[in-house]
């Protein structure tokens, strides 16, 4: 009989996860699930965890947000041991691309029937990304989202916190290399996606493939505040590519420098870093993952 690992973040959902991990916990009793379950100590902890999991169990389930999951992964990249995901995080993007149900019971359906696919991870400087990261805007809105005490998951909290950092985020000059050309610009936004959406439902890489090899590249260039109102709803439809004010692009090896320091979002963490150069690559097929292909 398979032995599941079961790694919680209580800390998810802004700490609104308890039930959700009694609903998990009754469900794989029902279900007669052989598991072990250990709560994460701190950041970074779920990695930990993992990785030494990997040796004695034969899935590793993150209960969690997109957070977790990235925490999780830094312990699985090129281990083939399945990973399942309870979502239980604020924003749960990285689900979308396997079609995890958000429901805790659909979710927990899917990890028993173990339908597997191996999946590209990303990778920036010495961490890696299973759904994306974010450089301008989208970090600065992340951070925007512990202000705000009155929403509390979703994309509505995003969304929220998007209204209130556009209005005084300023572009950041940045010198983008990739697939053998370099420019310097002035930059709104650069998004690099795994996965197709950020921030509960921002699709800023609408087209991005988990298993394609590749990384999805959107930037956002400096803007009037009357124009980025006028293409917001191409975020949300998928159409962010059909302006003047975005480039696109495909890449296996992208490389950003900057004069400042900067706050960036990876898999919706956000990271301040004293770096002032990037290196973002991928690794193709380096994580195993259960989900509804």
């Amino acid at each position: 009989m398979k032995k599941y690992k079961l790694i919680v973040n209580k800390a998810a959902r802004r700490g609104k996860t308890k039930w959700i991990i009694l609903k998990t916990i009754r469900m794989f009793r029902k279900m007669g699930v052989v598991f072990d379950l250990e709560y994460t100590r701190g950041p970074k902890d779920a990695g930990r965890i993992a990785q030494q999991a990997c040796d004695d169990f034969d899935v590793i389930v993150a209960v969690g947000g997109d957070g977790t999951v990235n925490e999780v992964v830094q312990g699985m990249v090129f281990s083939n041991t399945p990973l399942g995901i309870i979502p239980a995080g604020t924003g749960n993007d990285f689900i979308k691309c396997l079609n995890i149900p958000k429901n805790v019971h659909d979710a927990g359906e899917t990890i028993l029937r173990e339908n597997t696919k191996q999946i590209d991870i990303g990778q920036f400087n010495g961490t890696y990304f299973a759904n994306g990261l974010g450089i301008g805007l989208d970090a600065a809105v992340n951070i925007e989202t512990y202000n705000i005490k009155h929403c509390k998951r979703g994309l509505p909290l995003y969304f929220w916190a998007f209204l209130r950092t556009v209005g005084k985020y300023k572009p950041v000059p940045l010198k983008i290399s990739m697939n053998g050309t370099t420019v310097e610009q002035n930059t709104l936004l650069l998004s690099v996606g795994n996965g197709t959406t950020v921030g509960g439902g921002f699709k800023l890489t609408p087209h991005a493939k988990i298993d394609d090899h590749q990384l999805d590249v959107t930037i956002i260039h400096p803007l009037s505040l009357w124009s980025l109102f006028r293409h917001l709803p191409k975020v949300f439809n998928g159409t962010i590519d059909r302006t003047c004010h975005t480039s696109t692009a495909r890449t296996q090896h992208l490389l950003i420098e900057s004069a400042q320091t900067l706050p960036v979002h990876i898999d919706g963490e956000v990271y301040f870093m004293d770096d002032k150069t990037y290196t973002i690559t991928i690794h193709s097929k380096a994580l195993t993952v259960i989900g509804n292909f």
